[in-house]
């Protein structure tokens, strides 16, 4: 597993704005340094795996949801400083989009929680970086899948 504090490269993730209705699923993280804050579900990428194949292989660890034809919508970078100005952390995340129709979101690996929220309700959530503005641009690619 590549070394995730002061990596010697960027990490490869992948991550997924998953919609059912008018409802995006959200996962409260339970490790690193984004405890207790909700994000999209991902994780990095294994070596040997499309980045679409990370993405769906992650919502499933996380969320107990299968998907399927993720749409990839764009890459976003999240880079963490320390007080002297090392990367801390650096991670490239491929972000897609994803219809779930039925089945029940169950929280598991490294996700503490899992919830479906109507956009209205995000800005009362603490979120991960730009977790906010991901998912309204997510719904940019709605009416495509």
């Amino acid at each position: 597993m590549p070394k995730r504090l002061y990596p010697e490269t960027p990490l490869l993730a992948a991550a997924t704005a998953i919609w059912r209705g008018d409802r995006i699923l959200l996962a409260r993280r339970k490790v690193s340094v984004n405890s207790g804050t909700w994000a999209m579900p991902g994780g990095l990428v294994e070596t040997g795996e499309t980045l679409a194949e990370a993405a769906i292989r992650e919502v499933k660890e996380e969320t107990s949801l299968t998907i399927s034809s993720p749409r990839f919508m764009t890459f976003h970078e999240i880079i963490m400083k320390d007080d002297e100005g090392a990367a801390e952390r650096h991670y490239v995340l491929a972000i897609f989009v994803a219809k779930s129709e039925s089945g029940l979101a169950v929280a598991g690996d490294d996700a503490d929680a899992v919830s479906w929220f109507e956009q209205d309700e995000l800005h009362a959530l603490p979120l991960t970086g730009n977790t906010l503005s991901l998912v309204r641009e997510s719904t940019s690619l709605l009416a495509d899948l």
